[in-house]
This record gives structure tokens, C-alpha cells and sequence, in this order.
């Protein structure tokens, strides 16, 4: 064999080697922390648009509500009026927690759309999408309705009309029934 050839070979063994590496190093998501319906929530600690450190664990014991959104997300902004109104329906009862994905959005242009909306639940900037990738979140805007348990009870990507969200936020207020 030409040294070429074997230059060839050894290259092409170090790239499979390099591939094998890369594949047996990369930790999926196992099935207890998958985003979807029965499954844990995945913690997360993010800071509010008025600048308060907000962590999921601290409303354990209590439902909440996770909404994704962007400002200039026409679904968004169409949704928007309807979660204002379910939040003053279930103040007290359900946590609501906006989740801006200013990696693509500004915090000037997401306080102008809360003042616009009258939006006053707390809002989240997920700056580096991290938050974001741990709940998997392709498509804006999505919610993520979370038991008092933290387990995850719905996930919805898309735009909620009023009936939607108000079905969804009345069964996530109902008592767990212990078995």
C-alpha cells in the first residue's frame, strides 16, 4: 500500500472514531425529563423583565402556566388579550409566567407589548434560549400548563383561543385527586 492510501485509511478510521465519540458523549433526554404531558417539569431559574430572579422550583405546591412568546409574534400578540383575562380569572389560584425569547426580541419592545396588552404577570427573558431548548419549544407561541406536583399536564404549541386556555386553566385548578 502507497502511504497516500494509508493516509486515506487512517483519516477516514479517526473520523469514525471522532463520529462514535461525538455520539456516545451527547446525553438525550431521558424519559422523566421529557417537556410533554406526565412528565416533570424541567427547572429553571430566569430574570424578570423587571429584574427579580425567578425560579420554578419556588412555586411548587402551586399550578402554573408557562407561556412562550416574542413580541412581534403575530400568534402571540393575537393570544395575548385572552391570557390577560385568564390571568385576573385565576390570580391566586394559577402562577402565570410569560417567557420572552429575546434572543430574538428586545426588553424595550417586550415591556411596550405588555403595557399594549395590559400585561401585568411576570415575564422572563430567556436570552440565551436556554430555557426555551430544555422545554423544547420549536414554534411560539407555546404554553405549558404545570400541576402542583410540577408534573407537566398540557402542552399546547400555538395559538389558544379564550375557550381553549379557559378548559385548560380550569382542569389545572382543580384539586389533585390522591390515589
Amino acid at each position: 500500500m502507497n502511504l497516500q492510501r494509508r493516509r486515506q485509511i487512517l483519516s477516514g478510521i479517526l473520523a469514525i472514531a471522532g463520529i462514535g465519540a461525538l455520539i456516545a458523549n451527547q446525553q438525550p433526554q431521558t424519559l422523566a425529563q421529557l417537556p410533554e404531558s406526565g412528565y416533570q417539569a424541567p427547572s429553571f431559574t430566569l430574570q424578570s423583565i423587571s429584574g427579580r430572579e425567578i425560579k420554578l422550583a419556588q412555586f411548587r405546591g402551586r399550578p402554573v402556566m408557562l407561556n412562550f412568546f416574542a413580541s412581534w409574534c403575530p400568534p402571540c400578540q393575537a393570544e395575548a388579550p385572552d391570557l390577560v383575562k385568564m390571568y385576573d380569572r385565576y390570580q391566586g389560584k394559577i402562577i402565570f409566567l410569560g417567557i420572552d425569547m429575546t434572543e430574538t426580541d428586545s426588553p424595550a419592545a417586550v415591556s411596550a407589548f405588555m403595557k399594549k396588552v395590559g400585561m401585568t404577570y411576570p415575564v422572563l427573558l430567556d436570552g440565551m434560549g436556554k430555557v426555551a431548548r430544555q422545554y423544547d419549544v420549536i414554534s411560539i407561541p407555546t404554553s405549558f400548563f404545570i400541576n402542583a406536583q410540577g408534573k407537566i399536564v398540557q402542552r399546547v404549541e400555538g395559538a389558544m383561543n379564550q375557550q381553549t386556555l379557559q378548559t385548560d386553566l380550569a382542569q389545572l385548578s382543580r384539586p389533585a385527586v390522591q390515589t
